[in-house]
């Protein structure tokens, strides 16, 4: 349930106060192992289900198969995440706040779906101290619009690669905000992202996209945290336009106390709209707790959500600058 700056008034001028009560997240899933080493997944979602301003439907979340050949080699082919940002390759049961940062979600899209068919090849050396990712997809491609002016013709693949480094006995067994006060893991994480030529269809134009960023994350017993940046272009081969470059960071951390089971946490970010343009930046402060009846199978999170749009950031009104939200959410999964 979400309490507070949901919608705007009829002038549109400033934000007003609402309430709505829907589905986050809704997913129905099978996966396993057809043979040895040759694992599945078929997932179907309906998130945000009857939530204000969204279209409900159910639809193929993820659809792979992931072959092992050996430690260092596997090949995964199906429908499923890109490899990149630390906490959109989270699962989003295994969050420490009920929402994902908003310049994540923004580099979510810079390639289209987040979640698209995919050629993915990963691994692991040195039982896990070094890993690798490699995704080959289509991104942008014929017909799809980028925006209200351009719908794409043609456009290079999409090439995706993430690297990641851990400590010897500092190794995560699965990625996770919140370990529940049990054990530990320090991850150094980076990745780059590109498509080239993406060319319009209605005239001679095409623009490039790239996207670098880098995470630090870890946890010690009851004690997690994480730090991430993620900065892109899309680069316009026409005249006089300017080229955009968005950049955004966030820091969080939680404490898990043992015995209750409460686990208070806090995060800061900032978004820059476009660090190409003055006046873009978006600055959001979420508070937080978490209720761990049973793991995260069963828990209940309640987030403050606090945001101040600078003069030019989308979200900022004529005669509003910041708004408020208040988050309940309660997890069941099995």
């Amino acid at each position: 349930m979400d309490i507070g700056d949901l919608t705007t008034s009829r002038g549109k001028n400033r934000y007003e106060s609402e309430s709505d009560m829907y589905l986050r997240r809704t997913r129905l899933e099978f996966e396993g192992n057809l043979i040895k080493n040759l694992k599945f997944a078929l997932h179907l979602q309906g998130d945000r289900w009857n939530q204000k301003g969204h279209d409900d439907e159910i639809d193929l979340f993820y659809a792979y198969l992931d072959y092992k050949f050996i430690d260092e080699f596997s090949l995964r082919a199906g429908k499923a995440k890109l490899p990149y940002s630390r906490v959109s390759l989270t699962s989003s049961a295994y969050q420490l706040l009920i929402e994902r940062p908003v310049s994540t979600e923004a580099a979510k899209r810079v390639f289209d779906d987040y979640y698209q068919p995919n050629l993915f090849f990963h691994g692991n050396f040195f039982e896990g101290i070094l890993s690798y990712n490699l995704a080959l997809a289509d991104g942008w491609e014929e017909g799809k619009t980028l925006r209200t002016t351009n719908t794409v013709h043609t456009a290079d693949p999409l090439v995706v690669g993430r690297v990641e480094f851990s400590p010897p006995g500092w190794i995560e067994k699965r990625k996770s905000d919140a370990h529940l006060g049990k054990g530990k893991h320090l991850t150094l994480g980076a990745h780059y992202a590109f498509q080239n030529s993406i060319k319009y269809r209605e005239n001679r134009f095409e623009e490039d996209r790239d996207l670098f960023g880098f995470d630090l994350s870890g946890h010690w017993e009851g004690i997690t945290a994480q730090f991430e940046y993620n900065w892109w272009k899309e680069d316009y081969s026409e005249p006089g336009r300017r080229d955009k470059k968005p950049q955004g960071l966030y820091l969080q951390a939680g404490y898990f106390i043992k015995g209750i089971n409460l686990e208070p946490a806090v995060r800061y970010e900032a978004y820059d709209q476009d660090s190409n343009a003055s006046d873009k930046k978006e600055k959001v402060w979420t508070i937080g707790v978490n209720w761990y009846v049973k793991g995260h199978s069963l828990k209940v999170g309640a987030n403050w959500v606090h945001t101040y749009f600078e003069r030019q950031a989308s979200g900022r009104l004529t005669d509003e600058h910041k708004k408020d939200l208040f988050q309940i959410q309660g997890q069941l999964y099995f």
